[in-house]
C-alpha cells in the first residue's frame, strides 16, 4: 500500500513537473510564436468542438429513430409468434378432445393401430389435413398410460420417440404437471432433448397435460415441435438478415430461438431487465470487442423477451459524410490560421521587435537610438516612454557616468602620487648609509628592500605591471614580512618563469596578502604559512592565495569585501578591508566583468582566494 501511495505521489510529481516545463517553454517562447500557437489552438478546439456536437446530435437522432423502427418490428415479430402459439394451443385443443383421441387414451386396450387409422377418417380427417396442409408444427408425440406413445408424426424426418418413463424424469414434464393443462413453451436441445432420439431440426417445443372432457382427469401428454426454420420461414420472414439480429428468451431468460446476425450473450443484457417479467420497452447501446450494436428490447403479453439487434456501424454510414466534412473543416480552418494568424502577429508585434532592437543597439552604447511611434495604442506609449527613458539616460550618463570615470582615473592617479618619491628615496638612501655606519647590516638590506618595494608600487604612475615586477614586489614584501614575524612566517612564491611576461593590474595580488597576515597568521601564537601560485589556463591567468591561519566567518567575509559608500574620512584602525575593496573596484573599473574573485574559508583552518583574469601580454599592453 506505501509502495502505491509513494508511486501516486511520485506520477502525480512528474505530472506536475511536466506540466511547469510546457507552460515555462511556451512562456518563454516568442510573442509571435505565442500568438500564432493560441490561433491554432483556438481555431482547432472551436472546430473539433462543433464538429463534435454536429457528429454527436445526428448520431442521437439517427439512433432514436431507428430504435423506433425496431420497436416496431419486434411488434410484429410478438404478434406473428401469439398467432403461433394461439394456431398451435387451439388445434392441439381440438385435438385432444376428440372422441377418437379421448377413447384411445381413457381405455389402454385400443389396438395400436387404431388411433392412427381413424383420426385420417371420419370426423377428425379434417382436422389432421389443416395439420399437414399449414405445417404449424414439425412433431407430435402423444403419450397414454404405456410407455409407448399412441401416436407420433414426424414432418422432418425425425424418429425415435422416447420412452415415457424417462419424460417424466425430467424438469420439463414437472413443470407442465405444474401448469395443469396449460401450455408449456421450451426450447429443445441436446442438453433437454428427452423426447426425440434422432432429431433432426433445432425445435421450439410445447408440452400439455390432456385431461378427460368427462370428468377431468389426466389421461395423458401431448409434446409438438416446432423446427427453428419453420418458425423463421412462417413468422419472421423479411424481419432479420445477416446484420440483423432476432432472439427471443423465455421467462426465465433462457434463449428459445435466434435467427440472423450472432450477437447474444448472457450478460448481454443487464439482470435486472432479463428478470422484470413486467411489459416494458427500451433500447441500449451495447460496446463488444467486435462492434458496438443498438439493442431493442420488449417484453410480450406472453412473458417472452424479445430481443432486436443493428449494428451500431451500419446506422452511422450515413454520418460519414459528416465526418468527413467535419474533419475538412478542421483541417481548412486549421490551414488557414496560420497565415491569417502569422499576418496578424506579425502586424502586432512588428513594432514591439523594432522596440527590442532598439534596446539591444542601446545596450551596446549606442545612447542616441529613437523609436518612429506611429500609433498612440498601448505599443505606441511604451515606445513614447522608452524614448523618454533613454533620453533621460543619455543626460545621466554625459552629466554623471563620464565625470564619475574622469574622477575615477584621477583618484587612482592620485593614490599613486600621495607619496613624493624623490623626498621617499633620499631618505631611505641616508637611513641605509647610517645603517652601514653603524654595522647593522640586516637593517641596510630591510631598507634597501623597503626602497625597491616603493619603486614598484609607484610604477611611474602606470596602472598596469608584469607579473615578474609583481612577483618581485611580493617576494619583497613577504621577506619584509618575514623579519617581522621571525619564525612565524613561512611563504612559497610558485609563478613559472614564462607567466612573468603577462600583463596583470598593478597591486591586485599584494592586498590579499596583507589580509592573510592581519586576518590569519597575526592572530595564530605559532604562526602560518602563505602559498601563492599562478598558472595558465584557457587564455585566463588562475591565482591562489592560501593560508593557513584562523580563517574567517561569514561576517567577515562581507564586511572585507563590500564596497562602501565613499567618504573622503576614513576612520577605521583597519587597513586590510579597505585594501581589498580597492582592488575589487580597480578591478571591476579595469576588467569590466571580465574577472572572477573566490573566496573559501573556515575558522582555525585557514583561507583560500582564487582569481581569475585575462591572460595579456607585454605586446597588448605597453608596460613603463
Amino acid at each position: 500500500m506505501k509502495r502505491l501511495v509513494k508511486g501516486i505521489k511520485y506520477h502525480l510529481i512528474d505530472k506536475r513537473e511536466l506540466s511547469k516545463f510546457m507552460r515555462r517553454h511556451y512562456f518563454n517562447l516568442s510573442l509571435k510564436t505565442k500568438f500564432i500557437i493560441l490561433i491554432m489552438l483556438s481555431t482547432s478546439l472551436i472546430s473539433i468542438t462543433l464538429g463534435y456536437y454536429s457528429y454527436s446530435t445526428s448520431k442521437s437522432q439517427i439512433v432514436d429513430k431507428v430504435s423506433q423502427s425496431n420497436l416496431a418490428v419486434i411488434g410484429v415479430i410478438d404478434r406473428n409468434l401469439t398467432n403461433m402459439q394461439k394456431g398451435i394451443s387451439d388445434w392441439i385443443t381440438v385435438f385432444a378432445m376428440s372422441s377418437v383421441v379421448q377413447k384411445s387414451l381413457q381405455d389402454p386396450r385400443t389396438e395400436p393401430n387404431y388411433l392412427e387409422s381413424a383420426l385420417y377418417s371420419g370426423t377428425t380427417s379434417s382436422m389432421m389435413d389443416q395439420m399437414l396442409v399449414t405445417g404449424n408444427f414439425d412433431y407430435l408425440a402423444l403419450y397414454g398410460k404405456t410407455n409407448e406413445p399412441l401416436y407420433q408424426v414426424a414432418r422432418d424426418g425425425s424418429s425415435g420417440p422416447k420412452h415415457l418413463n424417462g419424460i417424466k424424469q425430467h424438469r420439463i414434464y414437472q413443470k407442465t404437471l405444474q401448469l395443469n393443462g396449460s401450455a408449456y413453451w421450451f426450447p429443445l436441445t441436446e442438453q433437454n432433448n428427452v423426447f426425440i432420439e434422432y432429431n433432426r431440426h433445432e425445435k421450439l417445443g410445447m408440452s400439455r397435460i390432456i385431461r378427460s372432457t368427462l370428468n377431468g382427469e389426466k389421461l395423458g401428454f401431448i409434446m409438438v415441435g416446432v423446427n427453428h426454420q419453420t418458425i423463421k420461414q412462417h413468422y419472421l420472414r423479411s424481419l432479420y438478415d445477416q446484420n440483423h439480429g432476432i432472439v427471443i428468451l423465455d421467462q426465465e431468460g433462457t434463449p428459445l430461438l435466434k435467427a440472423g446476425k450472432e450477437f447474444y450473450h448472457s450478460k448481454l443484457l443487464p439482470s435486472t431487465i432479463v428478470g422484470d417479467l413486467s411489459e416494458r420497452t427500451g433500447s441500449l447501446i451495447n460496446t463488444g470487442r467486435d462492434e458496438d450494436l443498438l439493442l431493442t428490447y420488449s417484453r410480450a403479453k406472453n412473458g417472452w423477451l424479445i430481443m432486436y439487434a443493428v449494428p451500431l456501424n451500419l446506422l452511422t454510414k450515413e454520418l460519414d459524410s459528416i465526418k468527413s466534412l467535419v474533419v475538412i473543416i478542421i483541417i481548412t480552418c486549421i490551414l488557414l490560421s496560420i497565415p491569417i494568424s502569422m499576418s496578424i502577429s506579425t502586424l502586432l508585434t512588428a513594432p514591439i521587435k523594432k522596440l527590442l532592437a532598439s534596446m539591444k543597439r542601446f545596450q551596446k552604447g549606442h545612447f542616441d537610438e529613437r523609436v518612429e511611434v506611429k500609433y498612440h495604442d498601448e505599443i505606441g506609449q511604451l515606445s513614447l516612454g522608452y524614448n523618454t527613458m533613454v533620453t533621460n539616460i543619455k543626460s545621466l550618463v554625459d552629466e554623471a557616468y563620464v565625470l564619475r570615470l574622469k574622477e575615477k582615473e584621477a583618484e587612482l592617479k592620485a593614490l599613486q602620487s600621495q607619496i613624493n618619491p624623490h623626498f621617499l628615496y633620499n631618505m631611505l638612501d641616508m637611513i641605509y648609509w647610517e645603517a652601514e655606519r653603524s654595522g647593522q647590516p640586516q637593517l641596510g638590506d630591510m631598507v634597501i628592500s623597503l626602497s625597491r618595494l616603493f619603486r614598484l608600487s609607484l610604477n611611474r604612475g602606470k596602472s598596469f605591471t608584469s607579473l615578474g615586477k609583481e612577483k618581485e614586489f611580493i617576494l619583497l614584501y613577504l621577506s619584509l614580512q618575514q623579519m617581522r614575524f621571525k619564525d612565524r612566517l613561512t611563504f612559497n612564491i610558485d609563478i613559472a618563469d614564462e607567466l612573468e611576461s603577462y600583463v596583470i593590474l598593478k597591486l591586485c595580488l599584494q592586498p590579499f596578502i596583507e589580509n592573510a597576515l592581519y586576518h590569519g597568521i597575526e592572530s595564530k601564537r605559532e604562526g602560518g604559512f602563505i602559498h601563492v601560485t599562478a598558472s595558465l589556463k584557457d587564455q585566463y591567468l588562475h591565482f591562489e592565495i592560501q593560508d593557513n591561519g584562523g580563517g574567517m566567518n561569514e561576517e567577515t567575509l562581507m564586511d572585507i569585501t563590500k564596497i562602501q559608500n565613499e567618504s573622503d574620512v576614513y576612520t577605521s584602525h583597519e587597513t586590510g578591508g579597505y585594501a581589498i575593496q580597492n582592488v575589487i573596484e580597480r578591478l571591476h573599473h579595469y576588467y569590466k566583468d571580465d574577472y572572477v574573485l573566490s573566496y573559501e574559508s573556515e575558522l582555525k583552518k585557514g583561507t583560500l582566494v582564487k582569481l581569475v583574469i585575462p591572460a595579456i601580454t607585454i605586446t597588448q599592453e605597453e608596460i613603463s
